[in-house]
């Protein structure tokens, strides 16, 4: 009986004597089911009704371990019984129970010991729903946003990986996984880096110093095609254990599509922000990066804002065709970016004109010598083995105070109209000096630097300009 009563939670107990084919309750909790009877014959209407309670999937077995050769040979040979079964209650809720059968120490009678498991299977239910559940999530997160992710019991160098490619062999050492990841799937140049990277202790460190994560990329070739990885680590902390040494949990995702992606994207802003034919931004990235410059400009930074035209440039379509008019516009393009530097902005603004802003104030002779570089080159330009001429009408304009793209542009294009209306192939460049009233208006290629220009007086705004005959 106290080895009964030692088991937990018992609903009711019965003494079974199988000589005498009888029964007889001799323990049961308060508020006992009514289905289960006081005493009884085996077999009878009452038994009947309490094995009807079982569900049919589970009654024969029931009956079956319960039958007396089986109980009296398997407690001979085992000392007890147990035997889970499910039931409806009266009211039709499922409950949970197991039979335990042992010999009674002082008659030739057994005990049945009925014990209700319906707290403790809903618990374990729920456990191995939040299993699977959890168990599913892996398996989502490895299919769809992740190559494979590991866990690395950094004290024994344990890891469990977790992948959906059939690539993959999964190893249960940490540093064996590292090796067999290098010579069978990392490309060979890259090999001795990753392996160097994945030391454990290297790693960690690594980890703490970066503030908890660490990040890097790396290049797989599953045969049919290179794969960028990238590859996140980080170290969790036992919630149960805290004093253990923390486990290293790494994530790969295969971010090729990405890349792709992303350089398609660069490609199409590259086009929608660029002239396709040489290679310049156009105007309207132009018109923005200018106002997005000057509106963020310190105060006091100045601005050069320089136009070129390509003189003649209808005839030149006109006589030798559009083809080779195209032709000049990209070796336009080109000299452009040889003669001047990466930061500068050099675009196309439309037609055969062209625009280079300079962040800053540009030194005038430094930007007189650049152009004049621009325009020898452009008067090599060859169709055919001869020589077509190219000559280029410039006119800008140096400010070293705040302005705005629209007075930038009317200056220059006032510049540009001074070197066009006495005979083109020169250049006009309003520089803002110091001084109030007096200012440098030059030609080069039409008057030299020696012979300035007539000028005359405008009013208001401390400018001298070029007189227009």
């Amino acid at each position: 009986m106290l080895k009964v009563l030692a088991l937990a939670n018992y609903e009711v107990v019965y003494l079974v004597d199988y000589r005498k084919k009888q029964y007889r309750k001799i323990l049961a909790k308060p508020a006992i089911d009514p289905l289960y009877p006081e005493t009884g014959e085996l077999n009878d209407a009452a038994m009947r009704t309490y094995l009807d309670s079982v569900l049919p999937e589970d009654r024969k077995k029931l009956i079956r371990e319960t039958q007396p050769e089986h109980v009296l040979l398997a407690t001979r040979e085992h000392g007890k019984i147990i035997v889970p079964y499910r039931r409806l209650s009266p009211g039709g809720k499922l409950l949970y129970r197991k039979i335990v059968i042992i010999p009674h120490p002082d008659s030739a009678g057994h005990i049945f010991a009925i014990h209700d498991m319906t707290e403790e299977m809903q618990q374990r239910l729920e456990s191995g729903r939040d299993l699977r559940l959890k168990e599913e999530g892996i398996r989502f997160i490895v299919e769809n946003m992740c190559e494979n992710f590991m866990i690395v019991d950094t004290k024994t160098r344990h890891c469990t990986t977790y992948t959906h490619n059939s690539r993959i062999i999964c190893k249960n050492d940490f540093d064996e996984q590292i090796r067999w990841f290098a010579e069978n799937l990392i490309v060979p140049e890259e090999r001795e880096n990753y392996c160097r990277y994945f030391n454990v202790d290297s790693l960690m460190t690594k980890i703490a110093e970066e503030g908890g994560v660490c990040h890097t990329s790396c290049t797989v070739d599953y045969g049919d095609d290179r794969h960028t990885i990238a590859i996140t680590s980080t170290l969790i902390t036992d919630p149960e254990n805290g004093t253990e040494p923390p486990f290293l949990f790494l994530y790969a995702q295969d971010v090729t599509s990405v890349k792709r992606m992303e350089e398609t994207n660069r490609q199409l802003l590259f086009y929608n922000q660029h002239d396709k034919l040489t290679g310049l931004m156009n105007r309207f990235a132009t018109e923005k990066r200018v106002r997005d410059h000057l509106h963020a400009a310190p105060t006091g930074m100045g601005s050069t804002f320089i136009l070129i035209d390509i003189d003649h440039f209808k005839s030149i379509n006109d006589r030798y065709g559009h083809l080779t008019g195209d032709d000049v516009l990209r070796f336009m393009g080109q000299s452009m970016k040889q003669v001047f530097r990466s930061e500068d902005v050099l675009c196309r603004w439309g037609g055969d004109e062209f625009v280079v802003f300079v962040r800053g104030f540009a030194d005038e002779k430094a930007m007189r010598d650049r152009l004049g570089i621009l325009r020898k080159t452009m008067g090599t330009f060859t169709h055919q083995g001869a020589s077509l001429d190219i000559t280029l009408s410039i006119g800008g304009v140096c400010l070293r105070s705040g302005t705005t793209l629209n007075r930038l542009f009317r200056l220059a294009d006032e510049a540009l109209y001074e070197v066009k209306n006495h005979g083109r192939n020169g250049i006009c460049y309003f520089v803002q000096t110091d001084c109030l009233t007096r200012q440098k208006a030059r030609f080069t290629g039409i008057r030299t630097d020696t012979e300035p220009f007539p000028s005359r007086q405008v009013q208001g705004d401390g400018w001298t300009r070029p007189a227009r005959t």
